[in-house]
């Protein structure tokens, strides 16, 4: 059920994102000669509707395209036709490819605007130094912000974290952790009672350094935090009566609250982008195998999926639909050749360049058939990554 939840989640939000393309076109008096549900090889024309335009179905369940008139320069009927793409004005052909994007945005914020206006409290907590930027989500924020917003009541009355029990196989049991140890900071970040839970995410696949209390004495452990057994393992006695309050708003500022959790969110994913290309950039063996490692897609989804459904947690669910959608969004608008965003770098060179639209294109089409071929590569790489990690699947060279 995971698995066909994520397909149709998929699907839905890559035929949301054609779906811009596709009324953009039509709008802009572009034709569009297929819009296709699935990537070939084609299984079977639905229909065709008035203006010619061919809705078709396909084998591979992972999205879908729209074919516009005019992008194959060796049809040249089509490619100089009127009504084609390359013969569009400038403005038109920047609404068109930007589009796919806007969509995803509308997606995203439609969640979290139906989110904010249902009400919720926020996913996770996160440590105070983890944000690299001053935008907070509502979501997934510091407990300051939480403060700030007026969106706690009570005190933490007692900070530091009092093991009360060990459970055997976690962290704690293999550092010999004792009931009544006082749990300091993990890897110098101060634990409370409210974020011990969650501190640990942030450091899976990584050492980590425990700093802990016995006796009036202050000790520091180190160990590995695994990408699957990164579990703490204690109960602690709650010394505070801190609670979170239900974020709910009336529809206009869901609204908005939704338009700042766009931003807020926007940015911790940019940010995240901007690491991973700079450590695969890095050419440093150990920067580019943690980042690697840190990617995660089909079965990385699937497995939380599955986690949200079986746990009836619609609110997370939903947030991560629209995360995906934005993540989309953000992805596809990057200056890279096959994405959205390279190509409307193409448009924006063809047109103030004046090149020949024959040659210009030709040699575009090969520029994006090879980055299509290397993020296509990627995935799968990253697919066999993750079935090594949460399947326990060996395949050679991977693990």
């Amino acid at each position: 059920m995971g698995i066909v939840l994520w397909i149709l989640m998929f699907m839905g939000l890559v035929l949301a994102h054609e779906f811009g393309h596709f009324i953009t076109a039509k709008k802009s008096g572009v034709k569009v000669l297929e819009f296709g549900i699935g990537i070939p090889p084609k299984v079977c024309r639905l229909w065709k509707d008035k203006s010619g335009t061919e809705y078709t179905l396909n084998l591979l369940p992972l999205g879908g395209f729209v074919r516009l008139k005019g992008e194959d320069p060796k049809n040249e009927a089509d490619f100089n036709a009127k009504d084609s793409f390359i013969t569009a004005r400038l403005g038109n052909k920047i609404l068109i490819l930007l589009a796919g994007v806007t969509m995803n945005f509308l997606v995203a914020w439609l969640i979290f605007t139906g989110i904010f206006y249902v009400g919720t409290k926020p996913f996770q907590i996160i440590p105070e130094n983890a944000l690299k930027t001053s935008s907070q989500s509502y979501l997934m924020p510091t407990l300051s912000f939480l403060q700030s917003q007026g969106l706690t009541s009570g005190d933490i009355l007692a900070i530091p974290v009092k093991i009360d029990e060990v459970v055997s196989g976690g962290i704690a049991s293999n550092m010999k952790l004792q009931s009544g140890d006082i749990l300091l900071s993990i890897n110098e970040q101060k634990v409370s009672i409210l974020n011990v839970s969650t501190l640990l995410k942030w450091f899976i696949g990584q050492p980590i350094t425990i700093s802990y209390q016995r006796n009036n004495k202050i000790a520091n452990w180190t160990a590995n935090c695994g990408r699957d057994d990164c579990v703490l393992g204690i109960s602690f006695l709650n010394a505070g009566n801190l609670e979170v309050k239900l974020i709910k708003f009336p529809l206009g500022q869901a609204m908005w609250a939704g338009l700042k959790e766009i931003g807020a969110e926007g940015k911790l994913t940019l940010s995240t982008l901007g690491t991973l290309g700079s450590n695969l950039l890095s050419f440093n063996k150990t920067r580019i195998s943690w980042s690697v490692n840190k990617l995660t897609w089909p079965v990385g989804i699937v497995k939380v999926v599955q986690k949200l459904r079986e746990e009836k947690k619609r609110s997370p669910l939903l947030w991560l639909i629209g995360i995906i959608s934005l993540a989309l969004a953000l992805f596809n608008v990057l200056p890279i050749p096959a994405l959205d965003g390279g190509r409307l770098l193409g448009v924006l060179i063809q047109g103030i360049g004046r090149l020949k639209p024959e040659k210009y294109f030709n040699i575009e089409g090969y520029i994006n058939l090879i980055f299509f071929i290397a993020l296509m590569g990627l995935w799968v790489y990253i697919i066999l990554k993750d079935l090594v990690r949460f399947r326990d699947i060996k395949i050679p060279f991977l693990g």
